[in-house]
């Protein structure tokens, strides 16, 4: 049980602060185990087994290591003839769908709370060929169906010489070393999901979709958290490559927990102060929002070109507000100019910023004394609010910089330029979400709003 103690007497504190909050369910983060991205505990299966899932905004699929959920022991579990196979842009995997419980605290928890469980859809990792998860379980995505895809693979199950007609127990092979390949051998995932392509295609309703129209919760959710990199206080650790006895060390430090209020918005007036911003969620796939422009400090704001029109119908706009970021990821033209920007505040920026090109940077760090945060600028981020207008939001030096990262001295610059292979689309991530106390409103017309306000 994975620091089971410590999540249950967070939520303890968490649900007292949440009581006048009809239907809410507060659930303890920490952003230890997926090295800056926010994990919260849940229970899987009959035996409750505790995994922790990062909570990504960007995706929509409850997917688990088998590992941590050992699914050879629920005997709620029913198994399917899907499958699903995902693509996180950095990352991805292969899985079996099942249908098992998912409860929301543990049998252990007070008995005078009750205790949320869902039946849904999970996918169980069965190929993996990069380390997605980090030291997390899985994800839980929050995203809307559209990005929950799955495939019925019913008619081949009917036709291959297989001992069973479902997708659990694993039947197929994905290894660059199989012979021959054709199925059920595949030498890597893309040779998986062309195979895939040639059978029915269905999504899957998400989970907090799922709770929210059984009326488990309002269909809304908010998010607080304080950093996108684990902070490290103590000499001899490393936030990357933790022992196991020094990750209770690092989830008792205020500063890598946060919170995940299913259900939460408003209420929650302990964790936010002053006015709430809205801005215009523009498709119901991600989080699509539409950037106008970025402000590095008083120089001109710098125009965020519309989403390429090649890219539109699969991708929409020219951002997403993406939980599971622990990087802002700008466009290459927002990058160089804000890079360029920057560089112009003082010639020696510069040379730090080089080092940050790649983002296995993130896992050494530069020493934090070379420093002085007060002398860096603000970036604030313009996007089309609720009703049209702009509405302007601040990423400030303390945040596009992380210190005590990934040692204590160390420092990282958390923005970065466009992935290979994906559009001209910013990914809005931590560092400038975690200045703020943000509530997902799916509630809102048809595809809701994003609000912020200042955290307590």
């Amino acid at each position: 049980m994975k620091h089971k103690n410590h999540i249950s007497n967070v939520y303890n504190k968490l649900s007292k602060e949440t009581k006048s909050s009809m239907n809410a369910i507060p659930l303890a983060l920490t952003n230890v185990y997926a090295k800056g991205d926010y994990t919260a505990c849940l229970y899987l299966g009959s035996e409750q087994s505790p995994v922790n899932l990062i909570i990504d905004t960007g995706s929509s699929t409850l997917v688990v290591e088998p590992s941590a959920y050992q699914p050879d022991k629920d005997k709620t579990l029913v198994a399917t003839p899907a499958v699903q196979e995902v693509n996180y842009g950095i990352g991805g995997w292969a899985g079996a769908v099942i249908h098992s419980q998912l409860h929301f605290l543990d049998h252990n928890h007070d008995p005078n709370e009750q205790t949320k469980v869902a039946d849904t859809s999970i996918a169980i990792v069965e190929a993996e060929p990069s380390s997605t998860f980090g030291q997390a379980d899985g994800i839980l995505g929050m995203a809307y169906h559209h990005l929950n895809k799955s495939f019925d693979l019913s008619d081949y199950f009917h036709n291959a010489d297989l001992s069973s007609d479902n997708s659990y127990p694993w039947p197929f092979n994905i290894s660059s070393d199989v012979t021959p390949e054709n199925p059920p051998n595949f030498v890597d995932l893309r040779a998986f999901k062309s195979f895939l392509w040639k059978y029915p295609e269905h999504d899957i309703k998400p989970l907090f979709t799922q709770i929210a129209e059984q009326h488990i919760v309002e269909n809304r959710f908010s998010f607080y958290g304080k950093r996108s990199s684990v902070n490290v206080e103590a000499p001899g650790i490393n936030a990357i490559t933790n022992k196991p006895e020094e990750l209770t060390t690092l989830q008792q430090d205020p500063l890598n927990q946060g919170q995940l209020i299913l259900g939460g918005g408003e209420a929650q007036t302990h964790l936010y102060q002053g006015e709430f911003q809205y801005i215009k969620v523009l498709h119901d796939v991600y989080y699509n929002v539409e950037l106008l422009s970025l402000q590095v400090g008083d120089n001109p704001p710098i125009t965020a070109a519309p989403l390429a029109e090649k890219d539109i119908h699969n991708y929409f706009t020219n951002a997403i507000v993406d939980t599971g970021a622990s990087l802002t990821v700008l466009t290459h033209e927002l990058y160089e100019q804000v890079i360029e920007q920057l560089s112009k505040v003082n010639p020696e920026y510069s040379k730090l910023l080089a080092s940050f090109t790649d983002v296995k940077a993130q896992y050494k760090g530069i020493d934090a004394s070379q420093l002085d945060l007060s002398q860096w600028p603000d970036i604030t981020f313009s996007f089309t609010g609720e009703n049209g207008e702009p509405v302007s939001l601040t990423c400030p030096p303390t945040h596009y910089w992380q210190t005590n990262t990934p040692e204590q001295g160390k420092a990282c610059f958390k923005l970065l330029s466009q992935l290979p292979n994906w559009p001209n689309q910013t990914l809005v991530g931590l560092p400038l979400i975690t200045n703020y106390y943000t509530v997902f409103d799916r509630t809102v017309a048809d595809t809701g709003v994003i609000s912020f306000a200042k955290q307590r």
